[in-house]
C-alpha cells in the first residue's frame, strides 16, 4: 500500500475506507436507508437527515473507540470524503506514538532540546 491512511490496524482489526463504508452500510440499512452507489453522493441526497446524521456518528465512535463530532456528517458531507476522513482519524495499535516518544524521551535535555 502506497498511502498510510489505506488501511490502520485498530484492535486486530485494519481499519479501511471499505470497512467504514461496510460499517455505514450495516447501519444504513438497520435504519432502512441506503447507501448509493456513488459514494460521491451526499448523505442529504440519500435520505439523511440530521437525528440520522447524530446517530450514524454516535455508531461509528463505538466502532472505532474515538471521539467522533456529532456534526462530522456535514463537515465531510459524502460517503467517500466521511470516510477518508475517519480512517486518518483512527490512531494504529501498534506502539506509542513516535513523536510522543521522542518528546518525553528528550524531557531532560534542557530547552534547546527540540
Amino acid at each position: 500500500m502506497s498511502n498510510p491512511l489505506e488501511a490502520i490496524s485498530m484492535n486486530g482489526v485494519n481499519v479501511t475506507k471499505e470497512t467504514i463504508l461496510s460499517w455505514i452500510q450495516e447501519w444504513s440499512e438497520a435504519n432502512n436507508l441506503k447507501i448509493p452507489p456513488d459514494l460521491d453522493q451526499t448523505f442529504a441526497e440519500a435520505g439523511f437527515d440530521s437525528m440520522h446524521s447524530v446517530e450514524l456518528a454516535f455508531h461509528l465512535e463505538d466502532k472505532l473507540k474515538i471521539k467522533i463530532d456529532e456534526t462530522v456528517l456535514y463537515d465531510y458531507p459524502t460517503f467517500a470524503s466521511l470516510a477518508e476522513y475517519l480512517v486518518s482519524q483512527v490512531k494504529p495499535d501498534d506502539g506509542p506514538d513516535p513523536q510522543l516518544g521522542a518528546v518525553s524521551g528528550n524531557a531532560a535535555g534542557g530547552a534547546g532540546s527540540w
